[in-house]
């Protein structure tokens, strides 16, 4: 009952009592050769804030979504000409005591294995990491940047874990068994998915 209390006033806290750094997103286009090469996008202190730490070290996945569009712009109205999305998955095994880094894009999947801190854990992922969207024809461009950092529920974190151990039937060996008390229910149903979204538009660039 106590730890029930304590997590429900940490999660009706009020966020001006949270110290977290900055987040910071880029999206870095190549001098020379944007046409064949795409940007490099940087990222920092997306599991900064202290609500989402203590929620992956309460069990709880985290699930990063990456989603990069390239416009081109015209006189009167902006052409979205791509997008690319990707996504990182860090979640806490308590039995190694290590927190687990795994990013997929498309049919590429990346398993960058566990850490001790979360810190550790998030410079993985930070950047700078290629990303092969650019432009296949003269114009003027720009990258717009969204991402969204979330706390997944429990059916989210059912489908992750399968993705994550490759296979499409019933998790087995859930390392999240927490999740299937009674409280982690109540306490993925209390946080709804909450989700925080951050967006990053790059500087002009020509083709010519």
């Amino acid at each position: 009952m106590r730890v029930l209390l304590a997590l429900l006033a940490f999660l009706w806290a009020s966020p001006l009592a949270a110290q977290r750094a900055e987040v910071k997103l880029d999206v870095v286009v190549p001098q020379n050769g944007a046409v064949v090469e795409g940007p490099s996008v940087i990222v920092a202190n997306l599991l900064a804030s202290s609500k989402t730490r203590e929620l992956l070290r309460s069990g709880f996945t985290t699930g990063i979504h990456f989603r990069l569009e390239l416009w081109n712009e015209g006189h009167l109205v902006n052409d979205l000409s791509g997008r690319l999305d990707w996504d990182v998955f860090v979640f806490y095994d308590p039995t190694a005591k290590l927190y687990n880094v795994v990013r997929r894009m498309g049919n590429t999947h990346e398993n960058f294995g566990g850490f001790e801190t979360i810190t550790s854990a998030e410079t993985q992922f930070d950047g700078p990491f290629r990303v092969p969207l650019h432009p296949s024809h003269s114009g003027r461009y720009y990258y717009n940047l969204v991402v969204d950092v979330q706390s997944l529920s429990e059916s989210d974190l059912d489908a992750s874990l399968q993705w994550l151990r490759g296979s499409s039937g019933p998790v087995k060996g859930n390392p999240l068994t927490a999740l299937r008390s009674g409280l982690g229910t109540f306490l993925s149903r209390v946080l709804g998915g909450g989700k925080q979204e951050y967006q990053h538009q790059s500087g002009r660039f020509v083709v010519p």
